[in-house]
């Protein structure tokens, strides 16, 4: 007989009109010093810069790892978590589409446990949950990975940089 299924979730979803104006609140319980992961856009936005502010109303300070431009890659988990320890945060919060939260989730995962974001690929190596909280603001609709405990990684070792299409008309 198969085993159930189980469905995971967060812990807690902040949802509707201001939630987003409780990020200094929710943060400061969880931490002192937030790492952002975001890209450009948010930046060019002006919600980087708002989320500072409501983490400086709070006493935290935030550092900004802005380089997530595309589909997160292991690249982008490296020099995040770099990042991370250089600054010594203690809590990390995505800010963006779900590229910014699955890198966010796993640079969590390695902050505890260490090693290769694809040493963890189908439970080949089990992680332990991190003292780092996460908190994640999605800024699209679509992928839910804000919703779930897992994330989507490209290891860039072992993928193409060249591809070609073609059509039939």
């Amino acid at each position: 007989m198969d085993k159930p299924a189980v469905f995971q979730s967060p812990q807690k979803i902040v949802y509707g009109q201001g939630a987003f104006q409780q990020l200094g609140k929710e943060a400061s319980a969880r931490g002192k010093k937030a790492l952002v992961v975001t890209d450009h856009i948010m930046t060019k936005l002006g919600y980087v810069e708002t989320s500072k502010k409501m983490l400086l109303a709070e006493g935290m300070e935030a550092v900004v790892y802005e380089g997530v431009s595309s589909e997160p890659t292991d690249q982008y988990v490296a020099e995040s978590l770099d990042l991370l320890i250089k600054e010594k945060c203690d809590l990390v919060i995505s800010l963006g589409g779900g590229s910014c939260i699955d890198t966010a989730k796993a640079i969590v995962v390695l902050e505890k446990n260490g090693g290769y974001v694809g040493d963890y690929m189908g439970n080949r190596k089990r992680a332990e949950t991190s003292r780092i909280a996460h908190i994640a603001i999605p800024t699209t609709a679509g992928t839910g990975s804000e919703a779930t405990d897992v994330t989507v990684i490209t290891n860039l070792s072992t993928v193409s940089l060249t591809s070609s299409c073609s059509q039939q008309y």
